[in-house]
């Protein structure tokens, strides 16, 4: 595990984007993964002003999404999609063909699972996720006492996520599952950037990166990834 600890959100926001658009200026058909959520957005912000100014070019790369809650589409505000493409994919020179996401109101989510599978494995495999880390650990929607042997699987949602859930949406909404790349799917990546800020993560950093792997803190899990590198602000990194 690389460590690398900035002053604040903003340069670690822009040290996660430096590493993003090195990775895609030495492979420009790169297969990128991109966590929604809140950690990101600075990240997000940081590379389309690189696109803009013609420091990295996304038009030979291809996307996938992390997650979705099952019952959320696009129209959902704090949706896994909406946050994307309002945030990211609808603010680049990229086209819809070079996207993959979960649609969380497919019928059938065992289908949904395996033409996101077939997406990934057509494409030789995911180059670089970039991941955010939940308060009980979870990566993705993959929650404590993960199994480690999943490609896309459709999860119960732990109550931990369920509660945070909120903060998402306009209004409360009764989620109870995800659709999620797997455990395995993370692992036969080539490389993981982990993002975590603010002290109401030091916690689960320091248990992430401190303590022994368990099933229980699923960052843990990625703990010995051979290409894992880990962005944190100060605050938490405070507790390592």
């Amino acid at each position: 595990m690389n460590l690398i600890i900035k002053d604040n959100y903003d340069e670690m926001s822009k040290a996660t984007g430096d590493f993003v658009i090195d990775y895609i200026n030495k492979k420009a058909d790169t297969l990128l993964c991109i966590a929604g959520g809140e950690t990101p957005y600075g990240l997000f912000k940081y590379l389309i002003e690189a696109s803009k100014n013609g420091k990295v070019d996304f038009s030979k790369c291809k996307f996938v999404g992390l997650d979705e809650w099952v019952g959320l589409g696009r129209e959902t505000r704090g949706s896994c999609q909406e946050t994307l493409y309002n945030n990211f994919f609808d603010l680049l020179p990229i086209k819809e063909e070079q996207i993959c996401f979960f649609n969380g109101l497919a019928e059938n989510l065992e289908s949904e699972c395996k033409r996101v599978d077939k997406f990934i494995s057509d494409n030789g495999n995911i180059d670089l996720m970039v991941l955010g880390i939940g308060m009980n650990g979870h990566i993705g929607f993959n929650e404590p006492n993960v199994p480690l042997d999943t490609y896309c699987h459709v999860v119960d949602l732990d109550p931990i996520t369920k509660d945070v859930s909120v903060k998402y949406f306009d209004e409360a909404l009764d989620v109870k599952q995800g659709i999620s790349l797997g455990m395995k799917t993370i692992n036969e990546s080539d490389t993981i950037l982990l993002m975590a800020n603010e002290e109401r993560k030091a916690e689960i950093v320091r248990k992430t990166v401190n303590e022994e792997k368990t099933p229980l803190v699923p960052s843990s899990l990625l703990k010995d990834f051979p290409k894992l590198y880990f962005f944190l602000d100060k605050a938490a990194a405070s507790k390592l």
